[in-house]
């Protein structure tokens, strides 16, 4: 027991997933539409227990699956399968022959008049196109065990003409007929003549398996499932009256056409186990695809929960549309799922989630095919327009272009369904411009999501990064130099994240605000102090490491107070990781030569980068700083400042936790040095 709590303990986490998945299939189900059943029980041999039944409208009745089985398998029987004359293979056969001829007769009759080489060449020839114009037939199951009187169809050019399985060759008689022949001359080279034809005959009449299939398929296809007629008013069975083979496939006929027309099911346990099984298998594809496929979203619950939450509310109203207003299916927003998570994660999540709810509402959707098609396609057309969604704009252009697929789409059905747009309807056409104005219904739900599950979209980035807001405005005015210095790091790491591939928007936004702290005491940073004063002189070592720590803590403060969200308030939390205010540790050990200095005293607290943007923007930050500090700097001091702070916080282990490769770090680096001979306006030396 102690065990199974242990390991639930530790597996927490993923079997709250589990049962969030769960709780989905149970809501999915719960919602769906519940189907109608034949209300009579009957089995063949027992008497009918009901009262008279009469038929309550027309219907076929069906044939057994016997019935059915035993006319694919006579029209099987009796097919008459296509082959085809190769013309190529003859050709090719015929160029082969005179190759192997002359190889061979200059081989053994070096002596010989060439006289005897053409005449015997000529004949070879004759008594190839003998066998290859009649046709030599290659081995196929087709004609496996046939006879000579096995009619089949030769293909010839553009004619088709009937042969029997006689009048042909295989390559067993063919040879065998070429032996006969070349004995006929009498020859003491009749050796050499019957194999060199042998290795030239060519089988030239092969199967041609998809025109065979695509007849016979055809075929099998028009067979008719039904046979006679019952009428309206007519009586089926009557009371007591025995339940023979034939009278329950015409009850088994009217229980099909009746479901049919009620959208009912054989059984309702049947039913429920069906639904349940294939709800589950489409959320287990998507569970599994995301596990595997998107695992850093996976990894994080709130994106299961918002992924599965969406699903979840647009399966629930589409379903209450379904059976209320059924008329009303193209008014719903069904575009708006996909824009929404592609918001907040990705377009392939976001597509794979969207064609999996679709493939749930397929089931009770009018025409589903139909649904599932246009659907499908403005909604891949509504993730593409809107990309990541980083400008207003892209929303108002979704909307248009989800109108205008919708309306493609529409008018293209009608052309295969019905070969005109006669029936073309304006009302139609309201319902898709309404469901795509139901679009924009994206602002709001993105802004709820995001309170909700403290996630950001790149509109919200864009605002944030904003200088005029109000935390940024505070900054310029009362730490102008700090602010100058969040400036150049916001361009520095979103140019390193342009680089190697990241959110360089969020690297840029977190940049802004790390040093926010720096508000509360701006004249200890040396990028706010006036020229002569160093307040730090005033106070220990061990003080003026306080202050500088302290930068961080106040500036995790004040973002919280701001009610910044938290991805933005790691950059703060994260951009001096865990090292060392390593000035004033030098100084404190300087000054107090042999004493133990406790180091924790002069550490911030981390954590250390746990993400590519939030380690860039440490190296953007360090090297930045840092470059303040040089003397008439040129590309030599600049390259060795920046070397030199990389192999210093790679040492210190500050990007362990964080995924980022060497690559990265290396292309990094180098960006970084050419930004810096940018602003310091450093001319390149270039060799003499």
């Amino acid at each position: 027991m102690n065990r199974l709590f242990s390991k639930i303990q530790h597996n927490y986490y993923e079997i709250l997933k589990f049962f969030i998945f769960i709780i989905a299939i149970g809501v999915v189900i719960w919602v769906s539409p519940k189907e109608s059943f034949f209300k009579y029980e009957f089995q063949v041999g027992k008497p009918w227990s009901h009262e008279d039944l009469i038929a309550p409208f027309d219907f076929a009745i069906l044939k057994t699956n016997e019935q059915i089985e035993e006319e694919k398998s006579q029209i099987r029987s009796s097919f008459i399968p296509y082959f085809r004359y190769d013309d190529e293979l003859a050709e090719a056969g015929e160029v082969k022959l005179i190759e192997n001829f002359n190889i061979a007769w200059l081989e053994q009759k070096i002596d010989s008049l060439q006289s005897d080489s053409a005449k015997y060449s000529r004949f070879l020839l004759k008594l190839y196109k003998k066998f290859e114009s009649r046709g030599i037939i290659q081995y196929n199951k087709a004609i496996e065990g046939k006879d000579q009187f096995f009619q089949l169809r030769l293909i010839q050019g553009n004619v088709v003409a009937e042969t029997t399985l006689g009048q042909l060759f295989d390559i067993r008689t063919a040879i065998e007929d070429t032996r006969k022949s070349i004995e006929k001359l009498n020859v003491p080279d009749s050796i050499l003549l019957q194999n060199v034809i042998s290795q030239s005959l060519v089988q030239n009449v092969i199967y041609d398996e998809s025109k065979s299939d695509a007849e016979l398929d055809e075929l099998i296809k028009n067979i008719s499932i039904t046979r006679g007629l019952v009428q309206k008013g007519e009586l089926i069975i009557s009371t007591g009256e025995l339940v023979t083979v034939d009278k329950y496939q015409t009850l088994i006929s009217l229980k099909y056409d009746y479901e049919k027309e009620l959208d009912t099911s054989d059984s309702k346990s049947f039913i429920i186990i069906g639904m349940i099984s294939l709800v589950t298998l489409l959320f287990l594809v998507q569970y599994l695809f995301i596990r595997f496929y998107r695992k850093q979203f996976y990894d994080q619950l709130k994106y299961i929960v918002l992924i599965v939450i969406s699903q979840v509310i647009f399966i629930s109203v589409s379903d209450l549309v379904f059976i209320i207003f059924p008329d009303w299916t193209y008014l719903i927003p069904f575009a708006l799922l996909p824009i929404v998570i592609a918001a907040f994660l990705d377009a392939g999540i976001a597509i794979f989630v969207y064609l999996i709810t679709l493939m749930l509402l397929g089931f009770y959707a009018q025409n589903s095919f139909e649904f599932f098609f246009t659907q499908a396609i403005v909604g891949l057309i509504a993730v593409y327009s809107v990309q990541r969604l980083s400008k207003r704009s892209d929303l108002f252009r979704a909307t248009l272009m989800v109108f205008i697929t919708y309306s493609v789409v529409y008018v293209s059905m009608l052309l295969i369904q019905e070969g005109s747009i006669e029936s073309f309807s304006w009302r139609n056409i309201g319902y898709f411009a309404g469901s795509s104005l139901l679009v924009l219904l994206a602002f709001p739900m993105i802004f709820l999501y995001e309170k909700a599950f403290g996630i950001i979209t790149q509109l919200t980035l864009l605002e944030l990064s904003n200088t005029n807001n109000t935390l940024l405005r505070d900054l310029s005015v009362k730490a102008p130099g700090t602010f100058q210095h969040s400036l150049q790091v916001a361009n520095l790491a979103s140019e390193v994240l342009y680089e190697i591939g990241g959110d360089a928007l969020m690297a840029r936004t977190g940049a802004l605000y790390h040093d926010i702290g720096k508000m509360k005491n701006p004249m200890f940073f040396v990028e706010n102090q006036v020229a002569g004063y160093n307040p730090h002189d005033e106070i220990s070592s061990e003080e003026s490491a306080k202050i500088i720590i302290g930068h961080v803590l106040g500036g995790i403060e004040m973002a919280r107070k701001a009610n910044l969200p938290e991805q933005i308030i790691d950059f703060i939390r994260t951009h001096h990781g865990t090292r060392r205010v390593e000035y004033f540790y030098r100084l404190e050990r300087k000054m107090n030569p042999g004493m133990e200095v406790d180091q924790s005293e002069f550490t911030y607290h981390g954590p250390a980068p746990f993400t590519k943007e939030t380690a860039v923007v440490m190296m953007a930050d360090s090297v930045e700083a840092a470059s303040r500090s040089i003397n008439k700097p040129d590309e030599q001091k600049i390259n060795d400042l920046v070397d030199n702070i990389f192999i210093s916080l790679m040492d210190s282990g500050q990007f362990l936790n964080a995924n980022i490769t060497m690559k990265e770090i290396n292309i990094a680096k180098k960006v970084l040095k050419k930004k810096l001979l940018n602003i310091h306006h450093v001319r390149i030396a270039y060799p003499d």
